[in-house]
């Protein structure tokens, strides 16, 4: 049986994916951000609701 051996890795390219991946976590916030700033004028979601969907969520990303 051989061992396999461990590929060293390019710590360039694991620079480059880690921040790619902080990015991508970035335009998901702003694009969830967008769309609840707007959620309070939908017909039917009321106060009950958005109280329900800021308990749920987190007040820390809601404004006001």
């Amino acid at each position: 049986m051989s061992k396999k051996r461990r590929r060293n890795r390019n710590p360039l390219l694991k620079k480059k994916y880690d921040e790619g991946y902080k990015d991508g976590i970035a335009q998901a916030v702003n694009f969830f951000r967008e769309k609840f700033e707007g959620l309070e004028d939908v017909e039917g979601i009321g106060e009950k609701t958005m109280y329900k969907i800021k308990m749920h969520l987190g007040e820390k990303y809601f404004k006001g």
